[in-house]
């Protein structure tokens, strides 16, 4: 870790020495002046600076500069106290720094520095003056342990609840998971509470403070009875630690007896502030474990108590479990999300195709390209893993006509291969008819490789035009290109019967559901042998022709030609295979 000042950090670093400076000369009687005193706290703070951001740590330069202040006649007791206070507060904001390793160095060298600050001091005086007697040494010594303590307490407690702060918390885990068996167990539980700058916004930082202290002094008994670790975060984050556990279930009653004792309302100068929060709870092995990950951890349980797995947010008073195993599937999905930009930049994105076959004469009339990943690390991805993440992040539009462009020139090619066109089937996500220029765009593709618009069908899903006029506008103008549009998964979702009349569309593609049990004899079959022939028989009324997906035997084949469905696509027909393979299947 080496700390390399910018322009604008190394001018915070001065104006901080000339704020210690200033804080000096209010208690020390500096001979040459207050000039001279911004020379000294500026040396002695870039000292400090450095000392903090060096690969190899050395906490005596604390030590040093503790001396240094006291041979430079800034010798107040309170001067020590104030410049710790000063650089234990304001020092890392300055520097834009926060993780727990500088902390804890920053926490060592204030430390140091007190104590060579203190000898210094305790030198002097000697040397000034050997005829002190020896009670006024003892009497001098008690001071500075007294000092000393304060000043550990300082470091180590947070001043609002005076609970143990993060420093304290994090050194106690670490000793714990130091000194317990290797068959032990520990746990953690973080809480946060919920929508608290919300309720900071509306009732002040005062009371604010005030409703945290409440907040404390709430959590504070649990932990006492119970013999638990509880410390203050900062913020709006209190921890609380548990040695020696069986499962998680200890750690989940702790996590419920203190959310519990959060659900009443905080009374603070007469109003009733409701509050809740939320609790995230790791719970393991202390073999192999490392404080700052179980706080990780902990922490990222708080997040999921606050959020479905879809990302939306809910109501307080929950807690969540940490999932190795969702984490895992959590980081490897923010992993492809900032891999992607590159990989749309090397083509590492193409198509696999499953063939459209017509079910009166088992002939392939066209094909659906479906996405496939080339992922460099992670092999062949699914389009089911990166394509939501393509949404979210905008990607999608290029994506999508880039695929798009592969699709139409391999059935160009194809068409050069068999002299008969066929039938190329795209999907279209939600994000792509909601975009700008996506007609143009799509018109353009078909210029450039000269795919007839009339052998490109489009696949939507029903959730794209509903409630959306310029998505209904988007599609009549790709009808108006003479594309073919077909409703992918028709059956599920928003279906709406009425509707499918005034849709510009040509094909429904009936959702897998509706095969179950159509071959064999269950309570789905029962349910869907009603449901799909009026599906079909509606869309037929309705000059729509029908495709069912997912067939995968023989039987839900046949069953379906004898309802007249039109054509069908699954494993029984053909799986998603390279275009080579489709090329063989098309040539005589």
């Amino acid at each position: 870790m080496v700390l390399i000042p910018d322009e604008s950090v190394d001018q915070r670093i001065s104006e901080l020495a000339r704020s210690w400076a200033r804080v000096v000369a209010t208690s020390s009687f500096v001979p040459e002046g207050r000039a001279q005193a911004r020379v000294v706290t500026e040396h002695a703070l870039r000292r400090i600076v450095g000392a903090l951001g060096a690969p190899e740590f050395d906490a005596t330069v604390g030590h040093r500069v503790g001396a240094y202040l006291v041979a430079n006649h800034m010798s107040s007791p309170r001067t020590l106290g104030d410049s710790i206070n000063l650089l234990g507060n304001r020092l890392l904001d300055e520097l834009g720094v926060r993780s727990h390793t500088t902390r804890s160095r920053l926490a060592a060298l204030l430390g140091q520095f007190a104590t060579g600050f203190t000898e210094a001091l305790r030198d002097a005086a000697l040397t000034a003056a050997e005829d002190i007697n020896r009670a006024e040494r003892a009497a001098w010594r008690d001071q500075q342990r007294r000092m000393y303590r304060r000043l550990q307490h300082a470091l180590l407690h947070d001043q609002l609840t005076d609970l143990p702060n993060r420093a304290q918390f994090t050194g106690w885990l670490e000793e714990t998971l130091v000194r317990a068996p290797a068959d032990a167990r520990v746990g953690l539980c973080l809480i946060n509470l919920d929508r608290f700058k919300a309720i900071n916004d509306s009732i002040g930082m005062q009371m604010a403070d005030q409703l945290l202290l409440a907040v404390a002094n709430r959590l504070r008994p649990q932990a006492n009875r119970y013999g638990h670790f509880l410390a203050h975060l900062g913020g709006d984050t209190f921890a609380i630690g548990l040695e020696r556990t069986t499962s998680s279930d200890d750690v989940a009653k702790v996590a419920d007896r203190a959310l519990r004792s959060l659900s009443d309302p905080v009374r603070l100068d007469g109003m009733q502030i409701p509050i809740t929060a939320s609790a995230g709870i790791v719970e393991q092995a202390v073999a192999g474990a490392q404080a700052v990950e179980l706080i990780r951890a902990a922490d990222i349980s708080v997040g999921w108590a606050k959020t479905d797995k879809g990302g939306h947010r809910r109501g307080g008073g929950r807690w969540a479990l940490f999932d190795p195993e969702r984490n895992a599937a959590e980081v490897r999905k923010h992993t492809l999300t900032a891999a992607m930009p590159a990989g749309l930049a090397r083509d590492e994105f193409g198509l696999v195709y499953q063939p459209l076959v017509r079910l009166s004469d088992d002939t392939i009339v066209g094909v659906e390209a479906l996405a496939r990943w080339h992922h460099p690390e992670f092999g062949l991805i699914s389009p089911g893993q990166f394509i939501p993440q393509a949404e979210d992040t905008g990607l999608i539009v290029p994506l999508g006509i880039m695929l798009l462009e592969q699709a139409c020139d391999q059935a160009a090619e194809w068409r050069a291969a068999t002299g008969e066109p066929l039938l190329m089937s795209v999907n279209l996500a939600v994000a792509q008819i909601r975009t700008p220029g996506l007609v143009a765009a799509i018109g353009a593709v078909l210029r450039r490789t000269g795919w007839p618009a009339e052998w490109l069908q489009l696949e939507i899903t029903e959730s794209a035009f509903i409630g959306s006029d310029e998505a209904l506008a988007t599609l009549d103008a790709l009808t108006g290109l003479g594309i073919r549009l077909s409703i992918d998964d028709f059956g599920t979702g928003y279906s709406n019967l009425a509707y499918l009349a005034e849709l510009p569309v040509h094909n429904v593609k009936l959702a897998a559901s509706f095969l179950r049990g159509v071959d064999t004899p269950s309570e789905a079959a029962r349910s869907n042998e009603t449901i799909l022939p009026a599906l079909i028989t509606l869309s037929h009324d309705l000059d729509l022709s029908v495709t069912a997906e997912g067939i995968e035997t023989a039987g839900q084949a046949q069953r379906l030609l004898g309802l007249e469905c039109d054509f069908g696509q699954g494993y029984h027909l053909g799986r998603p295979m390279a275009a080579s393979r489709i090329t063989g299947l098309l040539l005589p």
